[in-house]
């Protein structure tokens, strides 16, 4: 309850902003049941708390009708003796929502320090959620963006089962970040964790009763909290990244002794004796799935293998060769829509700059199937590609190819990948487009705007032979 409204209109729902108990006689009332009904559906619709009705002259007692119609509409209905005056009423409301309102602070403030006192604790996240647990007398569960466990309070593993199917439903609301949803009679809030225009994350909070406006704020600090905590580790994250990329640079020049030393100041793993570089890619929005995929494969880990983000949806792995290793990147790639890959044999280092650009180009002009993997030493080195090394065919290629690098930077649907992959299955629409992960009429689109912007036929032969070469001579490093 937020007011005591007094009020003798027929209808004072457009004055009410909800939560207030509406007191009146009744003497701007109708003496109809229509009437009645339509005063306390208004009142209902509006959000009042409650209705008191007064004993006076105009009414001996409540009308019949009006409680039906109280009844029905789901609104409290207090009948108030005669002689109790409305003002005396509306003062002790004041006083208790003043009341109520200094202690709903004074908490809101204690569980918020609770809370910001967790989030400088070693575990963090996990700390929060326990607190908050204790603080809101609910249950609480953080998930990571797989809908995974990453923390629990105090039995609500029970909880975790029914919340993973409900997941979904707060992806389905266009932009919302958090659902308030009845599961099996409890209260549940959930919230998603975003850092950037990601999501990182997912907080479930529930108990048998709704949460008030101090414990809704109480909830809004702990996701707070958790989303800075995401960020923190987002940042620490791209910082490693940074690194590994710092030491794959140094062992593709040829300079292993420099790479074990940039790794060795860096605290990164550096693989060493002969390798295996890997080179896996995915269309356009799936390329965060990749990496983070890659940087947890407990294969790849288990390896000392270096995961590395070369470009935007390829990743670079340099391993040592091991027993089931192309096995595990086959299975990695299989886990990824799409997914498709290239891997050299063992390589000593100082023949691993090579190897990289073999790689390269297997990838580049042997695109093979999703979730498959080609193998560099099983593909010709030889061919027209291998004699175009001169810096007038390079030039010739980055200026046919300069429209559709300036486009790129302006859009983001990747035009140069979608010419690459049309291109690499021969035109055929179908193929191309499943390898985008895309309807054929939109693959049709963007080789319009291909053609468009390049002012060229594809569908002329000898263009698109001349777009593939350019394609490749761009790629070599």
């Amino acid at each position: 309850m937020t007011w005591a409204f007094i009020s003798e209109q027929g209808d004072p729902s457009p004055y009410l902003s909800g939560g207030e108990l509406i007191l009146t006689t009744g003497s701007g009332l109708g003496q109809d049941r229509a009437t009645m009904r339509h005063y306390v559906e208004q009142l209902a619709k509006a959000g009042a708390a409650a209705l008191g009705f007064g004993i006076s002259t105009f009414y001996s007692e409540v009308p019949p009708e009006l409680i039906n119609a109280a009844e029905s509409a789901g609104l409290p209905l207090l009948a108030v003796p005669a002689g109790t005056r409305f003002a005396a009423i509306s003062q002790f409301v004041t006083d208790h929502v003043s009341d109520d309102c200094q202690e709903g602070l004074q908490y809101a403030v204690a569980a918020q320090r609770d809370l910001t006192r967790a989030s400088v604790s070693p575990y963090a996240a996990r700390t929060i959620v326990e607190r908050l647990a204790k603080v809101t007398r609910s249950w609480a569960l953080l998930l990571d963006q797989d809908g995974r466990l990453r923390a629990a309070g105090p039995g609500a593993r029970l909880h975790l089962a029914r919340i993973q199917i409900d997941l979904p439903r707060l992806g389905e609301q266009s932009g919302a970040t958090s659902l308030t949803m009845n599961v099996a009679g409890e209260s549940v809030v959930l919230f998603s964790l975003n850092v950037g225009e990601r999501v990182r994350g997912y907080l479930a909070v529930g108990r048998s009763a709704p949460f008030n406006r101090a414990e809704q704020d109480v909830l809004a600090s702990a996701v707070s909290l958790l989303r800075a905590d995401l960020q923190s580790a987002s940042s620490v994250l791209d910082a490693q990244r940074r690194q590994r990329k710092a030491v794959f640079e140094a062992i593709a020049a040829g300079e292993a002794r420099l790479a074990t030393d940039i790794a060795e100041v860096l605290g990164v793993d550096c693989p060493e004796g002969n390798l295996r570089v890997a080179l896996l890619g995915v269309p356009a929005g799936y390329e965060h799935e990749l990496l983070e995929h890659a940087e947890r494969d407990r294969g790849l880990r288990t390896v000392s293998a270096l995961v590395v983000e070369w470009d935007r949806g390829r990743v670079v792995v340099v391993m040592p060769p091991a027993e089931g290793d192309i096995r595990t990147l086959e299975s990695l790639l299989r886990r990824i829509p799409h997914a498709r890959g290239a891997v050299s044999d063992p390589t000593p280092a100082q023949e691993f700059p090579e190897a990289w650009q073999q790689v390269r180009s297997v990838f580049s002009s042997a695109p093979g199937a999703a979730g498959k993997l080609a193998f560099a030493g099983d593909v010709a080195t030889s061919g027209l590609i291998r004699h175009l090394t001169s810096a007038e065919a390079r030039g010739w290629a980055d200026m046919l190819l300069a429209p559709l690098a300036e486009k790129n930077r302006a859009s983001k649907i990747d035009l140069r990948h979608t010419l690459r992959t049309f291109l690499a299955h021969n035109g055929q629409s179908d193929a191309s487009a499943a390898v985008l992960g895309i309807h054929r009429h939109t693959l049709r689109y963007r080789m319009g705007k291909v053609a468009e912007v390049l002012g060229c036929d594809i569908e002329d032969p000898t263009t698109r032979a001349e777009l593939w070469i350019a394609l490749q001579l761009t790629d070599q490093p």
